[in-house]
Parts: structure tokens; C-alpha cells; sequence
């Protein structure tokens, strides 16, 4: 999605959209990218695309999966 750039605008939002839908279809919660950890999702999208290296972007996704099932958890009575 980054790579190809099909839209003038949006490409971003639709990039975490869509990652968001291959994480509910695995089950998963959504997440929330937020704007103080764009750069580390910059660097994560870099590390892939030069070294073919998943590991920042699964480390920064199993942060937000995991701080969202611990809010869920936190609602818990």
C-alpha cells in the first residue's frame, strides 16, 4: 500500500485500515495508530522495505493489540 500510492490522498488511512481488517479476520482487536508513534511506524515501514524485516512492524503492533486488550480487561467488573 505504501509502495503503489493509488489515491491523491488517504493512502495512510487506507493503509491502517486495512490493516485493522487482516487483524479482525485473525481475531485480533483493532488498533489505533497513534500520531506520537508515526515516526516508529515510519521506521518499522523502512525496516521492511529495505531489510525485508517484519519484526519493528509486529513489535509495534503486538504493543497496540496488547494495550487494547488490557483496556478491555481494565472494563472487566
Amino acid at each position: 500500500m505504501i509502495l503503489i500510492v493509488p489515491f491523491p490522498d488517504g493512502n495512510g488511512r487506507t493503509g491502517r485500515l486495512l490493516v485493522n481488517l487482516e487483524l479482525m479476520k485473525a481475531g485480533f482487536p483493532l488498533i489505533d495508530v497513534k500520531f506520537r508513534d508515526r515516526i516508529a511506524y515510519y521506521n518499522a515501514f523502512d525496516e521492511y522495505h529495505v531489510k525485508h524485516n517484519l519484526s519493528a512492524m509486529e513489535n509495534l503492533f503486538a504493543g497496540y493489540i496488547n494495550a487494547r486488550l488490557d483496556m478491555y480487561l481494565d472494563m472487566l467488573p
